[in-house]
């Protein structure tokens, strides 16, 4: 065997042994590590094949195993090496270095997740990859050439034509022309611009000393607006808050305001209905309002409450309804020097001359208002207190009447005398609280007399505790009795009287304008009389001018 045979023998050996070296070690990664296997739902592969290593904040924690179709969705088989922990809320993000170097996989924390554990064996996971890769951003990039270039075809297609050609000169001389036209205007007011460039920078000037000037307040007034956006932040953060916190009930009462809503509406609805049906004359109502006689029946009663209030004009008030209100005090004392007040006021409502209804509110006063003393019938009090009186009268032959009832909150009855046979004078006896009095007499009794000597103005006296020598009072008192349609008289005839006294001056007011039209009128007339006269006159001299200078003119031709 010669060299060249060995030779050939030893090169064919050793390119087999590097081929079979290849071969048995060329799958075999010697960097590959045992970790957890991860599988990730991925929106798009490009890039990714099995190998493609895994970044997590610069440094390899693992590699891509496969990549996979299910369920029309791409599943990527990830190995995470076993010494490193990956929180579970990474996102699963394609990138590569620069344009043309590797692909590889970056995990990134998304700050908008909590990771609540590392990632776990065998468990799938939403990879949560953002929407733009290098790859996608390539393909953009190619489409925006592309366009580029078609844009650039059009562009070209259409200047290189004689017709566009011409057009791009035109707008270039007019271009030229019009910066001709400005550079003359400019020129031509030069002086004029400098002054406006002066004006501004003065102004500016200005300005800033105004600024230096108010510095402070400037400041002041910024804080201020600061506080009150503050402010306002605060507010509208504690509306929203409260909305938040009471959206419940802000929903319920929304919700009950429908309710109360549509229930109205029904009620409308209702209610037309029945105006409808009284309109037409149907039910008790409709009757009642539509039939004669029930009309009269009305008039009748209103002409009777016009009476019970007070109204002299009804042909009813002298044996109808009519209403009093009374107001008073009293003055009581005793021989001991004791002494109080009472106030109180009344209404007694007539239903015809010889029979009443009394209502009152009064006080019951203590006889030592400053201590803690008993009242005028007995009872520890130490400062007044309010008494309600209800009664029922009825006067005999308008002389004698007897009242039952309640006096200061307790039952009791009354005699009244007329001896006038009215109102204007009275003699009363009442006697009240029964098996109350505090030295065991059984009621508090006193008479008294009123009379009312002048429009309703009244004054009393009387003895009170008749009975009781020891709370024996004397009592004067006064007030006054009206009509409370009175008042209203009154303020109406009060009105009456202003509106007569303005209408009288308003007549002499008119009667005064129309003597001085007159007085002008026969001014005018005066002077147009005088202006005629004037005018007549001037004429007279002008046709005595012309006479004599004719007969003048006569005279010199006779001389001449």
């Amino acid at each position: 065997m010669n060299l060249e045979t060995k030779v050939g023998i030893f090169v064919i050996l050793g390119f087999f042994m590097v081929a079979l070296t290849t071969t048995v070690f060329g799958n075999l990664d010697f960097n590959s590590k045992e970790g957890k296997t991860v599988y990730f739902r991925l929106n798009d592969a490009t890039g990714i094949r099995e190998g493609t290593p895994i970044m997590y904040k610069g440094i390899k924690v693992g590699e891509v195993q496969d990549v996979t179709m299910k369920n029309n969705e791409i599943i990527s088989k990830v190995i995470v090496y076993h010494e490193f922990e990956i929180p579970d809320n990474v996102r699963f993000n394609v990138k590569q270095s620069g344009f043309v170097g590797q692909k590889y996989v970056e995990f990134e924390a998304d700050p908008t997740i909590q990771s609540k554990s590392p990632l776990q064996n065998n468990y799938e996971y939403d990879g949560r990859q953002n929407s733009a890769n290098m790859d996608a951003v390539m393909a953009k990039l190619n489409d925006v050439a592309a366009e580029m270039t078609t844009l650039l075809k059009s562009f070209n297609e259409v200047i290189t034509t004689d017709e566009s050609k011409n057009a791009l000169q035109d707008s270039i001389s007019n271009l030229k022309d019009i910066t001709e036209s400005v550079k003359n205007i400019v020129a031509t007011n030069d002086k004029n611009i400098q002054e406006v460039i002066d004006n501004a920078k003065n102004m500016t000037d200005m300005i800033e000393r105004i600024i230096a000037k108010n510095e402070n307040q400037l400041n002041s007034s910024i804080s201020n607006i600061a506080e009150i956006s503050e402010t306002l932040k605060a507010f509208t953060a504690s509306v929203d808050k409260l909305v938040a916190n009471n959206q419940g009930n802000i929903d319920d009462s929304l919700k009950n305001l429908k309710e109360i809503t549509d229930k109205v509406n029904t009620t409308m609805d209702e209610i037309e209905n029945i105006t409808k049906d009284i309109n037409e004359g149907k039910g008790t109502l409709g009757l009642l309002i539509n039939d004669e006689e029930t009309k009269k029946d009305v008039k009748n009663v209103v002409s009777k409450m016009s009476s019970f209030l007070g109204d002299s004009n009804s042909a009813d008030n002298e044996n109808g309804m009519a209403l009093y209100t009374t107001i008073g005090a009293d003055f009581l004392f005793d021989a001991k020097s004791v002494y109080t007040g009472r106030g109180y006021v009344q209404a007694q409502f007539y239903s015809d001359p010889k029979n009443f209804y009394l209502i009152g509110l009064s006080n019951i006063p203590p006889i030592a208002p400053n201590s803690p003393e008993y009242d005028i019938y007995g009872s520890k009090i130490k400062y007044s207190e309010l008494a309600i009186s209800l009664q029922y009268s009825h006067i005999f032959a308008n002389v004698f009447g007897v009242r039952f009832g309640v006096f200061d909150n307790t039952l009791g009855l009354a005699a009244d005398i007329y001896p006038l046979k009215n109102n204007n004078l009275a003699i009363s006896l009442e006697a009240y609280d029964f098996n109350t009095y505090q030295n065991s007499l059984d009621v508090y009794t006193k008479a008294y007399i009123r009379w009312h000597f002048y429009k309703g103005i009244f004054i009393q006296a009387g003895v009170e505790d008749i009975i009781g020598n020891v709370n024996r009072m004397y009592m004067v008192g006064a007030g006054y009795r009206f009509k409370p349609t009175e008042i209203g008289k009154v303020a109406k005839n009060k009105e009456e009287a202003v509106k007569k006294e303005e209408n009288t001056i308003y007549k002499d007011y008119e009667e005064q304008k129309d003597e001085q039209k007159q007085l002008e009128k026969n001014n005018n007339t005066e002077k147009q009389v005088i202006k005629e006269d004037k005018e007549e006159n001037n004429k007279k001299e002008n046709n005595d001018n012309k006479k004599s200078k004719k007969n003048d003119d006569f005279f010199d031709s006779l001389v001449y």
